[in-house]
């Protein structure tokens, strides 16, 4: 798996933003590992994690906090649920990460709440 976040967002395709959700899946189903019962199908061919992420280090590093963001408040929603204020807490950090990465890269979030 590679990203590539280094792309002019003007040349970035549907197939590839398709791919970036697919590859961001990926990741996040390896931080939560195996045991997690998850709403996307996340059951794809059992593989061994191999990626490489190019990009700006910022570039990089908002992408990391944005994804870290997105699981921590996913685990507060399981936990807690939607209205908790601990579920709150994350959701705003994880907008902040997100709109950080949006921002730095030009590239939409590939994962957007159904308010």
């Amino acid at each position: 798996m590679k990203i590539d976040l280094t792309r002019h967002p003007r040349l970035l395709t549907e197939s590839w933003m398709k791919a970036f959700g697919a590859w961001s899946k990926t990741l996040l189903k390896y931080i939560y590992g195996k045991d997690i019962n998850t709403v996307a199908n996340l059951n794809e061919e059992e593989q061994k994690l191999n990626f490489v992420i190019r990009g700006e280090v910022e570039d990089i590093k908002s992408y990391a906090n944005a994804i870290l963001a997105e699981k921590d408040y996913l685990e507060a929603y399981a936990q807690f649920g939607k209205d908790h204020p601990m579920t709150n807490k994350h959701r705003i950090v994880l907008d902040q990460a997100v709109q950080d990465f949006e921002s730095k890269t030009e590239i939409r979030w590939p994962f957007k709440d159904e308010d």
